[in-house]
């Protein structure tokens, strides 16, 4: 006889996605608990920026599903009824080196337009107005004048605030150790406080989602890898610039790392992603190292994007680092999320994989895992995304 449930659905974890899914679920009226070994927002949408941008995401699917989740984000803050900075004017550059890079990202844009959105590639004058503390020796710059950015804590918690006004419960400083199934389908999971029952288990981990997939009863080969991002914060500054600011590099090691010639720049994936804060602090990245769960900051990486941001805005040089940090991205083969039921393992659900889009693209997990769980299916076309194709 099947054990009593306690919910409707189970989330294992309670960062960006797990927050987005709780709140989506509980809105349309079903019983959630959200479980968390650590506490809310502990993981990838605590140490990381807040870029909700169009021209970083890769051209075909990705686009398009960002094309579906930035579009839900005006309405977010009047939604979740809590301040999230979202800035939808913001606008994002790319700002080229050499004639090549501009030929590349021009290539980048020309595929990123089919999903109609307005990026397109401008000249040294026209960047530099746009940001005049940029340098001017730049070749030109790709512009999304749509691109925006969002405070990434504060959304997630204005998620799990809003899902627990809607009745979702968060378990925090609770392991996860076994998912429980019954007649080959998943129906609860055991934990540090003992098993919960749910018709739903959703694996929202993030880059831990693999560790979650392995456990007892699951034991599911999800091929789900950390990827180490380093950031730097300055010191508050006065007015500096309004666009978020990746490099060409940016988008050409995530989405064409073949024609990355420096081996030292690809080793570490280390390119110039800098925007300013509400509070007036620039936070600068990034890079892209596959070295597991390794926390530390490393001093050549520091260096290099601390350089980095120099050479795009020589005046940062008169300005303070405060402090640094990591953070990690899920990121799987193909670069895309997971979305989705495991036909191996019904009742159990893949929310994680987004590698560095994952802010842009929580919104529309949650409502993408909402329809699936509650009504069978979603509108979006999120084939691309199948939770079973690396089965």
């Amino acid at each position: 006889m099947k054990a009593m449930k306690d919910a409707d659905v189970i989330i294992i974890g309670g960062g960006i996605m797990g927050c987005s899914i709780a709140w989506q679920l509980a809105k349309a009226g079903a019983s959630v608990i959200v479980f968390e070994r650590h506490d809310i927002c502990s993981g990838s949408a605590g140490a990381t920026d807040g870029v909700v941008g169009y021209h970083t995401k890769q051209p075909g699917p990705q686009m398009d599903l960002a094309v579906a989740s930035i579009q839900m984000f005006p309405q977010l803050q009047k939604e979740l009824g809590e301040q999230i900075e979202f800035d939808f004017t913001a606008g994002g550059l790319q700002p080229a080196e050499d004639e090549l890079q501009w030929q590349i990202l021009s290539e980048i844009a020309e595929k990123q337009r089919e999903s109609g959105v307005d990026i397109r590639m401008i000249r040294t004058d026209e960047a530099c107005a746009l940001e005049p503390q940029l340098a001017h020796d730049i070749v030109g710059a790709l512009y999304c004048p749509t691109s925006g950015k969002v405070n990434p804590m504060n959304l997630t918690m204005a998620f799990a605030g809003a899902a627990r006004r809607h009745g979702a419960v968060f378990l925090t400083e609770t392991e996860v150790t076994a998912i429980l199934v019954k007649e080959g389908q998943a129906v609860g999971i055991r934990t540090s406080k003992g098993d919960f029952y749910a018709d739903a288990v959703v694996n929202a981990a993030g880059s831990w989602a693999a560790q979650v997939a392995a456990l007892p009863g699951a034991e599911l080969p999800i091929p789900i890898v950390p990827k180490r991002g380093q950031l730097a914060v300055t010191e508050p500054v006065g007015f500096f610039m309004k666009a978020t600011v990746q490099c060409a590099l940016y988008n050409i090691i995530k989405f064409w790392p073949e024609r990355v010639s420096d081996k030292r720049l690809l080793s570490l994936g280390a390119s110039l992603s800098i925007e300013q804060t509400a509070n007036g602090g620039m936070i600068i990245g990034c890079t892209r190292e596959l070295v597991g769960f390794e926390r530390h900051n490393s001093f050549e990486a520091m260096e290099l994007i601390t350089k980095r941001a120099m050479r795009f805005f020589p005046a940062l040089e008169q300005v303070s680092v405060i402090r640094f940090f990591t953070g990690f991205r899920p990121t799987t083969p193909d670069g895309r999320p997971m979305l989705g039921e495991i036909s191996r393992l019904p009742g159990f659900y893949m929310a994680a994989g987004h590698e560095g889009d994952g802010i842009a693209l929580a919104p529309v997990t949650g409502k993408v895992l909402a329809d699936l769980i509650l009504e069978g299916h979603t509108d979006l076309n999120i084939s691309a995304f199948d939770a079973n194709r690396f089965f």
